[in-house]
């Protein structure tokens, strides 16, 4: 009798490791909202700029405005207006971008739009996060966004993530692999960040989105810009999963003896 309480004892234990594993995925994650918020900037995120860049390879960025309205974020390129289509994020005429650099390195996990609806226009977008070191806290002067191009910026720290076709209404996932860093790129969709990673369901033409809401966790480890990555929810559900599991049939071996 005594064996068998010191075995139950034991599968108690399990069972709390199994949920201290699980419980920081869901506690920790953070969800920031963008809508209608003017120009105010949650809190967990220093600080979101704006850039816009030409549609040819050589086109370098340039600062733009952002402004959080009705569906959410949305930027203005100088020549444009803030009426609808051109106050949103767009790839129409230039390359739009939303530039955040959050208070410590996150997992960036999901995102959604409040417009436009599907039938009205398409909104691909191209997602990055920087993996380079910082010079006191902030991006080196060749990694930041103005007066470079797409191509020196991906081969000074900037890694490409996916290409995603989001949808009003929908949470799009545009992270499965737990990548994290302190700044991350959320532009219009452009083949020229890369191809191969995360929806094949892109193009290259009339898009336009408001950033509604952005969820992230944080954490992850390895380069001032956070290029590290954690473990899948899934991958820790199993180790737990088969740390107990392999308790409790000792547990009958023992009975049954």
């Amino acid at each position: 009798m005594k064996f068998e309480k010191c075995e139950d004892i034991m599968t108690r234990k399990y069972l709390a490791i199994t949920a201290l594993l699980l419980s920081p995925l869901a506690a920790n994650a953070t969800t920031w909202d963008f809508n209608n918020t003017g120009t105010t900037v949650p809190a967990g995120i220093t600080n979101v700029k704006a850039y816009s860049a030409g549609t040819t390879t050589a086109s370098t960025f340039a600062a733009a405005n952002w402004v959080s309205y009705s569906g959410g974020l949305g930027v203005t390129t100088s020549g444009e207006t803030t009426t609808s289509p051109e106050h949103a994020t767009d790839n129409v005429g230039n390359i739009e971008a939303l530039l955040f650099r959050f208070d410590t390195s996150t997992i960036l996990d999901k995102l959604s739009i409040g417009w436009p609806s599907p039938t009205a226009y398409d909104s691909d977008m191209s997602v990055l996060r920087y993996t380079g070191t910082l010079t006191s806290n902030q991006l080196p002067t060749d990694r930041d966004i103005t007066g470079e191009t797409i191509a020196q910026l991906i081969t000074r720290g900037w890694e490409f993530v996916g290409s995603y076709n989001a949808t009003q209404g929908s949470v799009e996932d545009i992270n499965p692999g737990n990548l994290s860093s302190s700044f991350w790129l959320i532009s219009a969709y452009s083949s020229s960040w890369g191809s191969g990673l995360g929806e094949s369901n892109v193009d290259g033409g009339n898009d336009y989105f408001k950033l509604s809401q952005l969820v992230g966790t944080a954490g992850g480890s390895g380069g001032g810009g956070g290029a590290g990555s954690v473990p899948e929810p899934t991958s820790l559900l199993l180790l737990a999963s088969g740390m107990l599991g392999w308790r409790m049939n000792r547990k009958r071996q023992t009975l049954a003896a």
